[in-house]
Order: C-alpha cells, then structure tokens, then sequence
C-alpha cells in the first residue's frame, strides 16, 4: 500500500494509534469516572467516613513510598518528553516513553484517586484521569513496540504522539468534550506552539475515547441550565474586568496551594507527619461544617457548588471554605487533580462579582469557572471550548475574552510545571 504522508507522519500508522488509544482510554475513563461518582455519593450519604481523612492521608502517602514518588510527577514527565522528543537525538531501539509513564503509574493513580474521594478529601479527578490516559498510551505503544519487532525488527518511535493522544482522550472523556480533549492532548506540553502535527492522532484518540465512555455510560459533570451575557458595552466592561480579577486570582490560587505546601515541607522534616498534621486539619474542618449545616457540602469534588453558584443560592463563606478545604487536601498529598477545584472555585468568585456587581449570576458563575481555570492551566483556547462543550455557553465573543484575559493576567502561574509557554 502506498504510504500517505504528511512530513515523517504516516496517517495509517497514526489513525490506529489514535483509536486504539482511545477506545482504551475510553473504557478505563469510563470505569474511573463511575468509581470516583460512587465513592463521592457514598462519602456524601454517609459523612461520618470523613474520619478516614488521616488515615487515608497515610495510606495515598505509604502507598507512593511503595510504588515510587516518581508517580506523582508523571504528568511532568510527560510535557517533557513531549517537548524534548527529538528523532535525531533518540535511541531507536528502546521506548522512549519514561519509566514514570507505565501501567502501574496509572494503577497507582486510580487507587490514590478513589482513596481521596471514598474520604472525603477536596481533590479533583482530572489530574489522576490524565495520568490514567498517559498510562494507556503506553500500553499500546509498547504493544505496537513488540509487533513492530515480531514483524522486520524496525519500530518507529514517536512516543510523544502517545502521550498527547493519551492525554487528549483522557481529557475529552473525563469531560464529554472531544474539542477540548485535541487542544488540550496538543497543546498541554507547549501552549505557546500548538502541534499541528499531532492533530490527527489526537483528533482519533479524542473522539474514540468519548464516544467509548459515552456507550458505557459514564458519569459526566452535570451543569444546570443558565442564560448567557448579551454583547453589550456594561457587559463588555464587566467581562473585562471580572477576567483580570480572576487572572490575579489564579495567580493567588496557585501561589498560596504552592507555599503552603512549601512551608510544611520546610518546618516539619517527617514525611508521615507532614501529610498526617494538614489532614487533621481538613478532618476538623469537615466535622465543623457537618455540625454547623447538617452536611459535608465543601467536601469531594465540590460540582454541586458551582451549579449552586449558577443558580445564585451561594455565599461569600462557600468561597473562603471551599478554597481552605482544597488547600488542605493538597497539602495532606491527596490525589486527583486542580482542574475540578479551579472551577468550583472560579464559579464561587462569579457569584461573588455578579452579586457585588448586580449581574447575572449564571453566567459569570460559569465565566468564572472557565476563566479562572484558563489562567490556571495556561490552556485559554482548551478552556474556551471546554466552556462551549461542557458548561454549553453559547455566546463565543464574552467567553473568549474571559479565558484570553485571564491567562494573560496569570502570567507564569500555573498547576503544570515544566510547560513552555509564550513568555519564556
């Protein structure tokens, strides 16, 4: 057959990769997405599992001395191999994929996930799904590997087309938003150079993934109903200056999860300790506000927030509570990502402008969750169709002014270290 190319890409080679990949992805999404929903609904129904906290604290910590902290930065691992993957400086004979990226990294990440949320803990699900997605990636890739050598002993390398298709089809799962899960499988390593050149494996992974996890049902974030911001010019103006709040936000955001995980690192010198003192704390915020509201409302993913902000029945202290229960989470070294925390959070700073401001408060809730997401991530144009493909805003002019201004306002911030971005 006469190989089709476009540049060293042959489109056969990368149509299988990218669907394999994401049937995959899809499936293994599909049962972590359900398992994640189980356990938030059983920590919600029966909030005394909140007692867990410490010990589950213990257990996510214990459990990567096992296997191997390396684990925790595999996301790290990946945007560097994506951006330093270079065919003349490669050893054809070997994977180039890391030792972090294997199936056991993806393992690890579901067990830590599914610890985190069966306690109670305030993580988010995207930052083990990924890995999970990655983890995939490299089981086909060391499949095709293997059959590659079976067949003439020649096997070509391009282990960074695996990891953005398996991130790609790990994000458009996880979210239901194929769109998003391209842009963000190509442009998660270098957001400054989206990679033209991956668009077709990712395009493959994406869509199979999400139509994969769709066929199995998977649990998918359920945003209630709001009307959009008409273009107008007080609109405009409040757009405006709501995105260079949130930027500024984003940058507060992962400053203080950063330096209070610092400074812990710095006084206490006991690994056990350093994460079992932060999950006491998060263990008596949570009896506080069982006694206080009869509920554990700021525990868990916290998605009923942001439809709670939508539909303007928020408070300014859900804002303050909910940022102090992430921080504890992520200092106790819980799994499971910022992407979900972001947004519940960006959603609950909407409803604080929208009410000072007397605006609609559905539709800066949601500008809120997408903007402060976008400077979060460094991924304006992800967030842009993410907030198209998931939270269903229509209007495009509002909504791309509120993730571009945010991210520019971010500046270097961000919860993906190691990505090169347009200023450096």
């Amino acid at each position: 057959m006469k190989e089709l190319e476009i540049g060293h890409i042959y489109w056969p080679a990368q149509i299988i990769r990218g669907t394999l990949t994401g049937v995959l992805t899809g499936l293994v999404i599909s049962l972590y997405s359900k398992a994640i929903f189980i356990f938030t609904e059983l920590n919600q129904t029966f909030p005394f599992l909140v007692f867990l906290l410490p010990y589950a604290a213990i257990l996510t910590h214990y459990l990567y001395s096992i296997f191997g902290e390396r684990y925790r930065g595999s996301t790290v691992s990946a945007i560097d191999e994506i951006n330093n993957h270079k065919r003349e400086d490669r050893n054809w004979a070997e994977s180039q994929i890391p030792d972090e990226i294997t199936p056991t990294m993806g393992l690890v990440a579901f067990i830590g996930a599914s610890v985190t949320h069966i306690s109670g803990a305030a993580g988010g699900k995207e930052g083990a799904g990924v890995q999970i997605g990655l983890s995939c990636s490299s089981v086909i890739e060391k499949t095709e590997r293997y059959f590659a050598r079976k067949i003439d002993n020649a096997y070509d390398d391009r282990s960074d087309y695996y990891l953005m298709s398996g991130a790609a089809a790990a994000f458009g799962a996880l979210f239901n938003a194929p769109i998003a899960g391209v842009l963000f499988g190509t442009q998660l390593a270098s957001p400054k150079a989206t990679r033209l050149d991956a668009y077709l494996t990712c395009i493959c992974s994406s869509f199979t993934a999400v139509i994969t996890a769709q066929s199995t049902e998977s649990h998918v974030m359920h945003i209630d109903s709001f009307t959009p911001l008409e273009i107008n010019l007080r609109n405009l103006i409040l757009v405006t200056l709501f995105a260079v709040l949130t930027g500024l936000a984003s940058r507060a955001f992962c400053f203080l999860l950063h330096k209070f995980k610092h400074k812990l690192d710095e006084k206490i010198s006991d690994s056990m300790l350093r994460v079992f003192l932060p999950s006491i704390l998060l263990l008596l915020l949570s009896l506080i506000s069982l006694i206080a509201f009869g509920t554990i409302p700021y525990n868990g993913l916290g998605t009923d927030l942001i439809n709670t902000a939508i539909n303007g029945d928020a408070e300014i202290k859900d804002f303050i509570i909910k940022f102090f229960f992430i921080a504890l989470t992520y200092a106790s070294g819980f799994i499971g990502g910022e992407v979900v925390p972001l947004m519940v959070t960006g959603a609950l700073a909407g409803w604080c402008f929208a009410s000072a401001a007397g605006a609609e408060c559905g539709a800066f809730a949601a500008l809120g969750a997408i903007g402060l997401l976008s400077g979060g991530t460094n991924l304006p144009l992800v967030c842009f169709i993410l907030g198209f493909e998931l939270l269903h805003y229509s209007e495009l002019t509002l909504l791309f002014l509120m993730c571009t201004i945010s991210f520019i306002v971010s500046g270097q911030s961000g919860i993906y270290s190691h990505q090169k971005l347009p200023y450096r």
